[in-house]
């Protein structure tokens, strides 16, 4: 009798623990993986023009739809901060800077990282920030301030290093010896994080040549789910031609895929703009179409897709080349659906 007893009471104890564990299922919603974003372009993306505010630009559309998708606020999440202060070409600032800073990004390879002062961000609403900063060396000290508090870190060698910041007050502050190269703002409990390193006047000239510094670092550390490759226009100014443009845009993918081997990629095209001949610029932009069906990756098509500035100036600068909100607006809703097919 005893030993029924036992196992009454053994069955009662595993009931238990069994309904306990499912109440706590019930009272912790399931949360998704993790969306890391990533985007190389240049400043058809980063937001010249007459863009309003940096959640405004195109992949921070995007990952808004993606939480909103996810059931979660469009501002949770993660968001990239660059370091670079926007000039009078910009509706919008990121960030501001003392006097004495410089800018870092050829000396790092991460587009808008600023040395020599202090960089400050405004904050609001986000909780806590993973800060990036780059030191030549060992023992570089960096300080981060925001509100009446200061957080310290001291690096242990050269090259890239993070440390994050809790309890963010309106703004957060950093200087130190090297470089500010960005910061991931958090806010919420959101599961996609959105990194927009693209650069106003790059080419894939100039990517190459940060790919042998920092970036892949960087890139290796945000490990995306995604990266998004859009580039040409400048190659184009440039006078690269097609068969070097499509050399350097296979080289800029190899480099990036050996740092974030498990992304998925999606490749962009970019619209004729009214002052360059059409035919030539279509002609141009298919050696990226070409290229996306090698790799099988899905392709933000924006020459064929977007109207240029004669038929739809609401999308357009008064520049007739870059972009307002509306023309952001009009390459999220492009892009989302790439992006969703690229993730599969």
């Amino acid at each position: 009798m005893s030993v029924l007893r036992r196992h009454r009471t053994a069955l009662a104890v595993v009931a238990g623990l069994l309904l306990v564990a499912g109440m706590l299922v019930l009272a912790r919603p399931w949360q998704p993986k993790p969306l890391r974003l990533v985007v190389l372009s240049d400043s058809l993306t980063e937001g010249m023009g007459q863009v309003t505010a940096l959640e405004r630009t195109w992949p921070h559309l995007v990952g808004a739809r993606l939480r909103a998708e996810r059931g979660e606020a469009a501002a949770d999440g993660g968001t990239w901060l660059p370091a670079s202060v926007h000039g009078e070409m910009f509706g919008f600032a990121t960030a501001s800077a003392t006097p004495e800073s410089w800018a870092a990004t050829d000396k790092v390879g991460v587009p808008g990282a600023l040395a020599g002062g202090a960089v400050t961000w405004n904050v609001t609403g986000f909780d806590s920030a993973v800060v990036q900063v780059f030191a030549d060396g060992a023992g570089g000290l960096f300080t981060a301030t925001t509100g009446e508090r200061q957080v310290g870190f001291t690096s242990p060698g050269p090259g890239l290093h993070a440390f994050t910041v809790n309890d963010l007050d309106d703004t957060l502050t950093v200087r130190g010896d090297g470089v500010v190269v960005g910061a991931l703002a958090r806010a919420g409990s959101g599961s996609v994080e959105v990194y927009n390193l693209s650069w106003s006047g790059s080419s894939t000239t100039n990517w190459l040549g940060w790919l042998d510094r920092a970036l892949p670092s960087l890139i290796g550390s945000i490990d995306p789910d995604v990266v998004v490759l859009s580039l040409g226009g400048n190659d184009f100014w440039a006078g690269t031609g097609r068969e070097r443009f499509g050399a350097q845009l296979r080289t800029i993918h190899d480099r990036v895929a050996a740092a974030a081997p498990r992304a998925a990629w999606v490749l962009g095209t970019q619209p004729v703009p009214d002052s360059t001949p059409a035919q030539d610029w279509r002609g141009f932009q298919q050696v990226t179409v070409d290229y996306a069906a090698e790799l099988g990756a899905p392709v933000i098509d924006l020459v064929n897709q977007m109207p240029g500035a004669a038929s739809a100036p609401e999308l357009y600068a008064w520049d007739r080349t870059h972009l307002t909100d509306a023309g952001h607006a009009f390459i999220a809703g492009l892009a989302e659906p790439a992006i969703a097919k690229a993730r599969g």
